[in-house]
Formats: C-alpha cells, sequence, structure tokens
C-alpha cells in the first residue's frame, strides 16, 4: 500500500503540489490523470527521490520513504524524459540493470526483446522515440520491481506495442503482484487499463476513486419543458449543478449528484423530455476541473 499525506512540493514561488493526499492499493494499477503542468511528474519524481518533499509524507507498507529510503529499493521509476548511457545498446543497459538490481530475469528480458522484436545490439541513441520508450519498459519489467511508476506510459509506442504492453503490464500485476502508477493525460490509457485513478489539477487532488466510480461520481441530464425555462427549474434541495447549457428548448444539465436522486428530483417537475446519459471519464475530467 502507497499513502501519501499532504504531499507538498514548491519551486521557488510556484507551487507545483499543495498538500495532496492519495492512496494506492497493492496489487493494482492506478492512474494520476491531469492536464499538462497538474504536477504529475512531480509527485512520481518525489515517490522515486528525484525530488525533495517540502511537506507531508509518503510511505510504503507504512514505512516513510524519506526515513527509510531503501524501501524504495524494489521501486523503478521511468521517466517522460528518458535517459539512457551514451552509446549503450539495451544488451548493455540489461547488464547495467543485473549488477544493480538482484531480481532481474535474463530469461524474461530475451522474451520481452523478441515479443516486441527490439534491437539488442542497436545503440539506443539512434533508436526512435517509440523505441526507445519500449526498451526502457522492457528493462524495467525484467527488473520485476514491486512499484513500477511510469509517466506516459505509452507514448510514442504504435498501436500493436501498446496493446502488447498492456498487455504484459496487467499480467505482471495479476501474477506477481506488481503495482503500477502510471502519469498520464490520456483518458483512453487510464480507461482499458486502470483500477482506480485520481485527478490532479493545479497541484490539487480534484478526484480520487474506483474507476467505475468516477464515471458515475457526475450525472448528465438532457430536460425539456412545456414553457421556456431557466438552470431554476431544474433546481432542487441539495442540488450541485457543475454545468447548465441550453441549445434551444433543450438544456444539459450536469450534476453532482446521486443519479437517482436527480432523476427522482426531476421527474417531480413534469418535464417534457428528460434523457440521463452517461459521461465518459473525459467528460468527467473537464466538468471535474473547470
Amino acid at each position: 500500500m502507497i499513502n501519501a499525506t499532504n504531499v507538498t512540493k514548491k519551486f521557488g514561488d510556484f507551487t507545483a503540489l499543495d498538500s495532496v493526499s492519495l492512496s494506492v492499493g497493492t496489487g493494482s494499477i492506478f492512474g494520476l490523470v491531469g492536464s499538462n503542468g497538474a504536477g504529475k511528474s512531480t509527485f512520481m519524481r518525489l515517490m522515486s527521490g528525484v525530488y525533495r518533499l517540502d511537506g507531508g509524507s509518503i510511505s510504503i507498507d507504512g514505512r516513510d520513504i524519506t526515513e527509510s529510503p531503501d524501501v524504495r529499493n524494489n521501486l523503478i521509476y521511468v521517466p517522460d524524459d528518458l535517459y539512457f548511457i551514451p552509446n549503450c545498446n539495451m544488451d548493455s543497459m540489461a547488464k547495467l540493470c543485473k549488477n544493480s538490481r538482484a531480481d532481474f530475469d535474463d530469461k524474461l528480458y530475451a522474451e520481452l526483446a523478441e515479443k516486441f522484436e527490439a534491437s539488442r545490439k542497436k545503440p539506443i541513441r539512434s533508436m526512435s522515440k517509440g523505441m526507445k520508450r519500449q526498451a526502457a519498459l522492457i528493462l524495467a519489467l525484467a527488473s520485476k520491481p514491486d512499484i513500477l511508476l511510469i509517466d506516459e506510459t505509452f507514448d510514442g509506442l504504435d498501436v500493436i506495442k501498446r496493446h502488447g504492453m498492456r498487455e504484459i503490464l496487467c499480467q505482471a500485476v495479476a501474477d506477481r503482484g506488481l503495482t503500477v502508477i502510471m502519469a498520464t493525460h490520456s483518458m483512453r490509457e487510464v480507461d482499458d487499463m486502470c483500477d482506480s485513478i485520481a485527478m490532479l489539477h493545479k497541484g490539487h487532488i480534484t478526484l480520487q476513486s474506483e474507476l467505475d466510480e468516477a464515471k458515475t461520481s457526475l450525472c448528465k441530464v438532457q430536460i425539456a419543458f412545456p414553457e421556456d425555462f431557466t438552470q431554476s427549474a431544474v433546481e432542487f434541495d441539495g442540488a450541485k449543478i457543475t454545468d447548465f447549457t441550453k441549445d434551444g428548448t433543450v438544456a444539459t444539465v450536469i450534476f453532482e449528484n446521486d443519479r437517482e436522486q436527480v432523476e427522482r428530483e426531476l421527474k417531480a417537475k413534469n418535464p417534457l423530455l428528460m434523457n440521463v446519459l452517461p459521461l465518459s471519464l473525459e467528460e468527467v475530467f473537464i466538468y471535474k476541473n473547470r
């Protein structure tokens, strides 16, 4: 279990993370989503020890990462901006990983390199962005960490490689309880893989929940009445209206209320038309962060 409590990080006068708290279960895939500059990469770098906390704490299985830095020994961070030793190839990087990580699996490394048709002898500096990302993920997975942090998980990978890498990650979670935190602005990646998510916006958590709960945290309604109407016509005691837009005679309303409550209250107003529609994860993010 990973617990972050009131995590704060500042760069001069700029606060990148402001009292961020979240929890990640062991053996799960957790999506840290947000727009560019929301603080996703900063959180990853704090967890991995690249940055130091300015406030709050992060613990892994109850051990504080600042007080017990060795708790990060089984953690690997794959950043968005990848770095490899100059003039190295995948095999030389694998040798380095093996010397520094006791659990590095030569057989798994060879299997993954073959599966993804990776060029083990080709200088990594001459590889494309996607091939470099693929090499980093293969080396990370072959190192068999307990916790894998990935910033922009599949950036640069083609559709087939993305699908294959998703399968490998999910299998590692199922087989040996790997915990994955993936920072991304791609809602499709989160929807395809994650068990739970946290939405970051301007250094603050705006939502943390199971994936299915996140999609139902808001309720979208299209509604019309016999007479012309304004927002007040759809308001009720306890209503939390996030957005109200009207196109002709039909309004689209976003409620931050329970769906059953919304349906019950609005039906009592005898609308001419009422449709309750599902929201995509992207829509939830937009409405939560306006």
